[in-house]
């Protein structure tokens, strides 16, 4: 990792942690889009599946109630107006069923059994209808309006007949009940009107009328009670019709009802599940947003840290360089690119030149003192003591002179290296290169100072002045 890091210069490791950073919290962004994408997309199926359902379930019930509506209109009045509504009003029902079977499996049984129950109430109404056709939409048409057409003739030969036949009475209390039935349907008036006919047909018969006349009253007194029957049979058949379409409709208000209470509940379920999943998903992307946050501060304090600490480092060396000549070194990486890496290794190489002067020079007063002795010395004992001194301090020149050497070997082996690699750089040389050749002549030119100061102030030792006598 320092090596990795090494490689970088502070402004490229400042841009890429901001950079990790923004990668991050991008991440997180797309993550919270992707939540809401499939949040959408929930409620989307919730629209587009379970509320469609539940739509077109209360379509299809507006839609029949507008029917059976129709429909009543049309018994209460006969008004084929309001057949034609009930047309209108399946077609729009068939529409809804339609769009109901598209939805999912489930959806398109319940349209189909919907459609069949539509299919068979439309055939009852049809067949009602057609028996009102039948019976007469008015008292003038069909059986109703040949029955009135035979009550009037009947009304009509009545009258003309004799005062003392007394059928004029029998014919109202016979239209009479024929009307109580019509606007009743009570059965009870059906054998009431028989009963009147027996008696009126037994009266014409005994009446003192010509036999022209009695066949003629006896002829329409039998019309009538024909088409009375056939209108009671009638009223029969469309009251069994009613009956049928009665049923019909009361199969498919269930089944639309049933059908809206699952599209509800449905409904309700996925409500709830998108509310918890939007819960959970919610949670999940604060954790994320904290971790995130967690990552990028953990990123922010590395980074911080591999410039500071450093930093530190060669703050502290820089103070005790001041008064003192530390041995440890910053650690530096070869081939580094950071500034901080480079500052730490030039001042690595100060330091290294402070210790080889401060080493000289104490060496050389140390020589200084020994020959100062020597020079002084008036004994044979201080002689030898100076004279060792001497040879101590000349051998510590030599080590710094010895180190020196090594020092400008390393350096010319760092200019070697990279005039060997010269070539195939295409003559060109990298940023790290020119650093180090710097850093080479510097070295170089230190160590040369340090050689010419030797060669113009160092001076032959002297033998003490006892040795001479001696001598």
């Amino acid at each position: 990792m320092s090596r990795l890091a090494s490689r970088l210069r502070i402004g490229e490791k400042v841009g890429l942690g901001f950079g990790l950073v923004i990668l991050i919290f991008l991440g997180v962004i797309l993550h919270d889009q992707l939540a809401l994408a499939r949040l959408s997309a929930d409620y989307e199926r919730l629209h587009g599946v379970y509320g469609a359902r539940q739509s077109y379930a209360f379509g299809i019930e507006r839609r029949l109630g507008a029917i059976r509506a129709a429909q009543s209109e049309f018994l209460a009045t006969r008004d084929l107006d309001a057949v034609a509504e009930v047309g209108r009003e399946a077609g729009a029902l068939e529409v809804e069923a339609a769009g109901l079977a598209r939805l999912d499996e489930t959806s398109q049984r319940a349209a189909t059994e919907i459609r069949t129950l539509v299919a068979d109430y439309l055939s009852s109404f049809e067949e009602v209808v057609e028996a009102w056709r039948i019976n007469g939409l008015d008292e003038n048409s069909g059986l109703q309006g040949a029955f009135r057409r035979t009550a009037h003739e009947l009304e009509a030969l009545a009258g003309s007949g004799e005062q003392a036949t007394g059928l004029e009475i029998a014919i109202l209390q016979l239209r009479r009940r024929e009307k109580d039935y019509l606007l009743r349907g009570d059965e009870t008036y059906v054998a009431m009107v028989d009963e009147i006919l027996t008696e009126t047909a037994e009266r014409v018969a005994q009446a003192p009328i010509a036999e022209r006349e009695r066949e003629a009253l006896t002829d329409r007194l039998a019309a009538y009670g024909r088409d009375f029957h056939s209108l009671v049979e009638q009223d029969r058949r469309i009251e069994g019709l009613a009956d049928a379409m009665e049923v019909a409709a009361g199969r498919i208000t269930p089944l639309v009802e049933a059908n809206l209470v699952e599209a509800s509940r449905l409904m309700a379920t996925m409500t709830d599940e998108i509310a918890r999943n939007a819960a959970a998903r919610a949670r999940i992307n604060l954790l994320i947003a904290l971790g995130a946050t967690l990552l990028g501060a953990v990123f922010a304090v590395m980074i911080t840290a591999r410039i500071v600490r450093p930093v530190r480092k060669i703050a502290g060396l820089l103070d005790r360089m001041t008064t003192e000549t530390p041995r440890e070194r910053i650690p530096t990486v070869p081939g580094a690119r950071d500034e901080i890496d480079a500052m730490a290794a030039s001042l690595n190489v100060l330091a290294d030149h402070k210790s080889t002067f401060v080493g000289w020079w104490r060496s050389a007063m140390r020589e200084a003192v020994a020959l100062r002795d020597l020079h002084a010395a008036s004994e044979a004992s201080e002689c030898a003591r100076a004279a060792t001194e001497l040879r101590s301090a000349v051998d510590a020149r030599l080590a710094c002179i010895l180190a020196v050497r090594d020092g400008i070997e390393h350096n010319i082996d760092s200019v070697r290296d990279l005039v060997e690699h010269l070539p195939q750089s295409a003559t060109t040389l990298s940023a790290g290169d020119v650093r180090r050749l710097k850093e080479a002549a510097v070295g170089l030119s230190a160590l040369s100072k340090i050689l010419q100061a030797e060669s113009l102030h160092r001076s032959p030792p002297q033998a003490c002045p006892a040795s001479e006598e001696a001598h």
